[in-house]
């Protein structure tokens, strides 16, 4: 934050005063000149005077945690605890960030917005930043928001020869010294391992680049064990393969169940630790003494924060920033817990002759002194109650009266939180007032007495007070029910302060005024702006979230039900966005998102709504438009992103965008089924080419088709438990030996809606696929036929065909699973036979020949079907070692009428055989066809002229 004229008001004081003490020490020597001199000491006092209230040190205080983290709180003690000694009239102003919770600090804009709105009328003499995130964002806006302050740092993990260079910045190095902990474990415990639990902290990674520096030396641990963001749950199999005696190095805290939570706090963290393990444990923080670990060498907080003080006072004494250099190497001590020490037998003599012992064994008389000084004191005490107990009995009647007024008084204080407590006469004038009036209002508690709170604060300056509800309601003497107003104090940021208070009346109900209390509740007000703020909008772009978006769609479509105007809503879809994710990183990808939102706004009005609704899905409502209307903003959206190029690196992202309408009417139905058609809508413009709209309206059959297929595939699993999903097999027949006793056939699946409509697999099949639930249906018929091979067929040597997606070969876990079940299984692998779709065969290339090498590892067959319905290539059969050539049905079923599919079914067929495969012709529906079939020569057929399908359990009827 620029100085204010006032910081240099501020500035010219301490200037003067300089001047008056040289011009003393000059003109002193001189007796001729003693008037001059009286003169001139007379005006510097004048002048001094006047301006005095405005001649305070101001000091800013940015945390990167916390208000309550306890290495922050440290910080702050031992800043204040240090300025109180000092000499210099100074006000300290604290400012918290959460880089501890929230390392990517996502509402820092907002912060310094904050801050510059909080102190833009109080000058800063100097700007103090502890630990790495907050200086990490002070030198990022530092020309911005505090140009002209010099900057004392503490708590820094990295020293950079760049920090070092730069101007009007000094300050304390953190620098923990780990090495000589690591060194004195290994002393102590003689093990050949150490433990070392970290986490990914910027703290944790300086700690961790401290280890690793460390030169490997003789009179030390052979090996150190690194474990990073360590869970609960994890330390038992992490820990617990190495000895008791092995010990741990604590530097970092413990994480909630996963390595992308949260962190437990330190008292937390060990008291887990603690009581899953019983090794020796070093640590790194204060913190964890006391709670059962060995020691080490501590950084103490507030002695950190004192050496950082102390540079700050001598800046504020009118030492130039260049001049004081840095401390590089802050104050380590030695801290030792005498009770771990007896327990894991550790020598005494390996304990630092500077060290500090905790919880040291004690005397008999330190151990029972409390008894001791009771023993001591009972006679006296009882002689002592005696004596009082007659003035106590005097002072009764006195007493009685007093408790009564106290209980009344203090059952209305009651209030937690207080800062002031008040009461006042029928004039609504202040009789009786305690507590910190002069921080509240830069007042002391005799001005407020015999005074109504109109006199004290109507004529001040800077403050935000209901004076006429407040007087109605002392008037109607009604309670003042958490009664808030703002007030400025001068040279001081804004407080929010809240008035409770109750009408007292006496014994016979008449009215005597006013009790209650004054609490400042600045903090919790900012805090309140700050969370309704994040849990309306998204922390990125700055629009609003999901949430939001659909209270306002969900107020859009009441609103429409009383206006009868038509909005439009739309959702938008970023094209190829994964793969700026994917070479990039998530940070640049988040990078992009901001920029297309900032693009997206420019594009519509400032009635509309824009919001984001999770990773690159945006949504849109157009208030009181028609759908020509929308459709010419979305088109003008569309190529807005796509004239957009996004550059990383030099390198340069082409992002498309597409995007579903959907008019919303009077008749529309709830916010949530909305948003689902428009979703539908958005999927219709991405499978029609992508970088295009879809409009649909709520008659749409493609929309209804849509919902008929989510409705097959909407819960699989439980479609599976009800018996929906069945099984029918279809023979395949030789061609030219209808004698020859070959057993195979083809497992077909079929499926009965909740109604017991039968479903085609035309419908449902390519649904389970979009939605990517295909595999957990080719699982259960997999297993269903291993687990029933012996039950279904009664010629235990039917070759048995089964179809697989190719979605499914392309699954890691489905291709364990299944290597496992048939490995497991009794049935002879070489009566397996898995179809994959020609198309599935050429997408999933690499994938495919993976799942084929590893199944007929097992002596699994392979058969190619739909042979010649895709992207027909015989290059790609040289590469894939299958069994089975299937030529599809197509081609098939007019080889009688059609001499060019005779043509292409017979070259199929003879390359095939040249290539050792067997062939297999689909929709073999009549005698002339299989006749044309043995002429060629091919080897098997299916279809309703060889055998019509028929269920694997006799109760299921057969479907045609």
């Amino acid at each position: 934050m620029k100085l204010s004229s006032d910081c240099h008001n501020h500035r010219l004081i301490k200037a003067i005063y300089k001047m008056s003490y040289l011009l003393n020490q000059l003109f002193g020597r001189y007796k001729s000149k003693k008037y001059i001199l009286i003169l001139i000491n007379l005006v510097f006092v004048l002048f001094i005077d006047t301006a005095k209230s405005q001649s305070q040190d101001n000091i800013l205080v940015i945390h990167s945690y916390h208000l309550g983290y306890s290495w922050t709180k440290e910080i702050e003690a031992g800043i204040e605890e240090y300025f109180e000694q000092s000499q210099q009239d100074i006000n300290i102003f604290h400012e918290f960030l959460d880089g501890k919770r929230y390392p990517d600090l996502p509402y820092s804009k907002s912060f310094l917005e904050n801050i510059r709105q909080k102190y833009k009328n109080t000058p800063i003499d100097v700007v103090m930043v502890s630990d790495d995130p907050a200086l990490d964002l002070v030198l990022q806006v530092r020309e911005q928001y505090f140009a002209q302050a010099p900057i004392v740092f503490l708590g820094i993990n990295h020293i950079t020869q760049e920090l070092l260079d730069t101007s009007g910045i000094t300050g304390v190095f953190e620098n923990r010294d780990v090495a000589a902990t690591i060194l004195k474990a290994y002393q102590q415990t003689k093990s050949d391992t150490l433990i070392v639990i970290n986490d990914s902290t910027q703290t944790g990674q300086a700690n961790l680049k401290k280890i690793n520096e460390i030169e490997p030396a003789q009179n030390s641990f052979k090996d150190i064990e690194i474990i990073n963001d360590l869970t609960p749950d994890q330390i038992q199999s992490k820990i617990g393969k190495f000895p008791k005696t092995t010990p741990i190095f604590f530097i970092g805290q413990l994480r909630e169940n996963s390595a992308e939570r949260a962190l437990y706090n330190w008292d937390y963290s060990i008291n887990i630790l603690r009581a899953k393990v019983d090794n020796p444990i070093y640590g790194v923080t204060v913190e964890l003494l006391d709670r059962g670990i060995v020691g080490g060498k501590f950084l103490e907080g507030k002695t950190h924060a004192k050496e950082a003080a102390q540079l700050t006072e001598k800046i504020l004494q009118g030492s130039d920033p260049e001049d004081l250099k840095p401390i590089l190497e802050a104050k380590n001590k030695w801290i030792f817990d005498a009770k771990a020490i007896k327990k894991y037998h550790i020598n005494l003599k390996s304990i630092p002759t500077s060290s500090e012992i905790i919880n040291p064994e004690k005397s008999f008389y330190e151990e029972n002194k409390r008894l001791v000084w009771l023993t001591s004191i009972s006679f006296i005490t009882a002689l002592l109650i005696i004596i009082l107990l007659v003035e106590i009995i005097r002072r009764s009647n006195i007493a009685k009266k007093i408790l009564r007024d106290n209980e009344v008084r203090y059952r209305d204080f009651a209030h937690a939180g207080a800062n002031i407590f008040w009461e006042t006469d029928m004039q609504d004038r202040f009789t009786y007032i305690s507590g910190d009036t002069k921080g509240l209002y830069n007042k002391t508690s005799l001005n407020f007495l015999g005074k109504s709170l109109a006199e004290i604060l109507l004529n001040q300056s800077d403050i935000n007070f209901p004076w006429d509800v407040y007087h109605q309601t002392i008037q109607e003497q009604k309670p003042l029910d958490k009664f808030t107003f703002s007030i400025k104090i001068p040279n001081r940021e804004v407080k929010i302060i809240q008035i409770t208070g109750n009408p007292v009346y006496d014994s016979n109900n008449n009215y005597l005024g006013y009790r209650g209390i004054n609490r400042e509740i600045t903090q919790e007000y900012n805090l309140s702006k700050t969370i309704a703020y994040q849990a309306a909008y998204d922390s990125l772009t700055g629009l609003i979230n999901r949430s939001e978006f659909n209270s306002r769609l969900e107020s859009t479509v009441r609103d429409l039900k009383q206006s009868h105007k038509p909005s439009i809503l739309c959702l938008l879809d970023l094209d190829h966005f994964k793969i700026v994710n994917d070479t990039a990183g998530h940070s640049v990808g988040d990078a992009l998102l901001t920029e297309l939102a900032n693009l997206l706004k420019s594009c519509i009005r400032k009635q509309d709504i824009l919001g984001r609704l999770g990773g690159d899905e945006f949504g849109l409502l157009l208030l009181d438009t028609s759908i020509k209307e929308a459709e010419i903003v979305c088109q003008r959206i569309i190529n807005q992103v796509e004239n957009h190029k996004f550059s990383w690196n030099k390198r340069i992202f082409d992002i498309g965008i597409s995007i579903g309408i959907l008019l919303i009417d009077s008749n529309s139905y709830s916010a949530t089924e909305l948003l689902s058609k428009a979703d539908i809508a958005c999927y219709k413009a991405k499978d029609l080419g992508r970088g295009r709209i879809y409009i649909v309206d709520h008659e749409d059959r493609d929309l209804k088709q849509h919902y008929l297929q989510m409705e097959y595939i909407a819960n699989v699993s439980q479609a599976i438990a009800r018996n929906q999903f069945y099984l029918f097999k279809q023979s395949i027949k030789s061609v030219t030996n209808q004698a020859q006793n070959h057993q195979h056939c083809e497992i077909l699946l079929r499926y009965k809606d909740v109604q017991g409509n039968i479903i085609s697999p035309g419908l449902f099949i390519p649904a389970a696929e979009k939605y990517g639930v295909i595999t957990i249906i080719d699982r259960w018929v997999v297993e269903t036929i291993v687990k029933n091979y012996q039950q279904y067929f009664s010629e235990q040597k039917m070759m048995v065909s089964i179809n697989l997606s190719g979605i499914s070969i392309s699954n890691e876990e489905f291709i364990e699973y299944i290597i496992n079940l048939i490995a497991g299984s009794q049935i002879d692998p070489n009566y397996i036979c898995f179809e994959i779709t020609e198309t599935a065969a050429v997408s999933q290339m690499s994938q495919a020949l993976k799942f084929i090498s590893s199944m007929k590892k097992l002596g699994v067959k392979f058969a190619l079907d739909d042979f010649g319905s895709g992207v027909s290539s015989f290059g790609y059969l040289k590469t894939l070692p299958i069994d089975y050539l299937k030529i599809d049905g197509s081609l098939v079923k007019n080889i009688v009428t059609e001499p060019s599919d005779r043509a292409i079914v017979d070259s199929v067929n003879c390359i095939a055989k040249m290539m050792g495969m067997k062939t297999i012709a689909e929709f073999v529906e009549n005698d002339e066809i299989l006749a044309v079939l043995a002429e060629m020569g091919v080897d098997y057929a299916q279809g309703y002229g060889i055998d019509r399908p028929s269920s694997l359990i006799p109760q299921v009827s057969s479907i045609k």
